[in-house]
């Protein structure tokens, strides 16, 4: 009987997620027509709808004692053979950062004994059908992608001793670069872009070390401002996103790396968060940027002027969209950036 009515849940489960092949292996068993079993089965499932609805199944291996689903940071466990010791051992590849029992309401121990990841349960079994342990994982984001360039990073030689290393750090607009107009990485080797899509001055901040002083360049390019500015993390001050950008300065010239600060890109709108008007927020950044720079002794490049229209946007006909440039764009910033370079040096 358990194992019939475990079908059924694992059937139920698959139905709801879609899983279609894998509810009709289920089903098979056994033609849902038995009016009271149905009725328990409608009753667990309302109870533990959290576990069923908008899961996955996970990729831990498969347990001898039941399933897991998962969704997001958390892994549901669906014990149907309770252990007569209260020890349900689980994959050790399971992040367990907190267990419960109820959903939240009953926090479990969870330990390492003799090599196999422990969850302490109570000696009887809540549920006699399936009881679920919601497992809460260790959050493993990689908020600032630190792993985007790690490979890269390992396999870049170190500078020879004449060799003019330049590193470029920014958002999309120097990630894109490299695709969108790669011919002036390939003409400039000594020339290594990071930039990554999307991100802020904190994520650039964080990632600053792997991705710029390790790699020992003469000169870093910084262009960063505009996603904070759309809020892609959230609000912050525009005084906020210029002390992320000038502590990426202060580090590179702790290493005796020479700074260009880059000027904000024009932007009427942002396609992405359009409730912002970037427009004002943009100039006040550039004002920031551009006085640090002067009271620093350090290159500011303005790639701002020649860039923007007369309702201080991006020109049309330097940009794919009102943020990002286009070859036509990039051509624009080259000559710049290269003079900047050798000014720097």
């Amino acid at each position: 009987m358990k194992i019939l009515k475990k079908s059924i849940i694992l059937a139920f489960i698959a139905i709801i997620n879609l899983n279609t092949s894998f509810a009709q292996e289920n089903l098979d068993v056994k033609k849902l027509t038995d009016n009271e079993e149905l009725k328990e089965m409608a009753v667990w499932k309302k109870e533990n709808k959290e576990a069923i609805y908008a899961t996955t199944e996970s990729k831990f291996k498969k347990p001898n004692w039941g399933h897991y689903t998962q969704k997001g940071d958390v892994v549901y466990a669906h014990v149907y053979d309770w252990p007569k010791d209260g020890k349900l051992i689980i994959d050790r590849e399971i992040k367990v950062r907190t267990a419960f029992l109820n959903y939240g309401d009953k926090k479990l121990k969870t330990k390492l004994i003799d090599g196999n990841l422990t969850v302490f349960l109570p000696k009887e079994a809540p549920n006699k059908i399936a009881t679920v342990v919601k497992i809460q994982l260790t959050p493993t984001e990689d908020w600032a992608n630190l792993k985007r360039y790690r490979n890269a990073n390992s396999q870049l030689k170190a500078p020879t001793k004449k060799e003019k290393r330049v590193v470029f750090i920014g958002n999309s607009i120097t990630d894109n670069w490299t695709r969108d107009h790669g011919s002036f990485f390939e003409a400039n080797p000594t020339y290594v872009n990071r930039g990554i899509s999307g991100q802020t001055s904190a994520q650039m901040l964080l990632r600053f070390k792997p991705d710029v002083i390790e790699l020992q360049p003469k000169v870093v390019i910084i262009s960063a401002g505009t996603n904070d500015i759309a809020g892609n993390r959230g609000y912050i001050a525009i005084n906020r996103i210029a002390a992320n950008i000038f502590s990426m300065a202060e580090l590179a010239k702790a290493n005796k790396i020479k700074v260009v600060l880059a000027a904000v890109l024009p932007a009427s709108s942002y396609s992405w968060s359009p409730s912002v008007e970037p427009a004002d927020k943009i100039i006040e950044l550039n004002k920031l940027i551009k006085a640090y720079a002067k009271e620093n002794k350090i290159v500011y490049l303005d790639y701002y002027t020649p860039m923007v229209n007369e309702n201080k946007g991006l020109i049309k006909k330097l940009g794919r969209d009102t943020v990002h440039p286009n070859a036509a764009g990039y051509d624009i910033m080259e000559p710049l950036v290269q003079k900047a370079i050798k000014k720097a040096m």
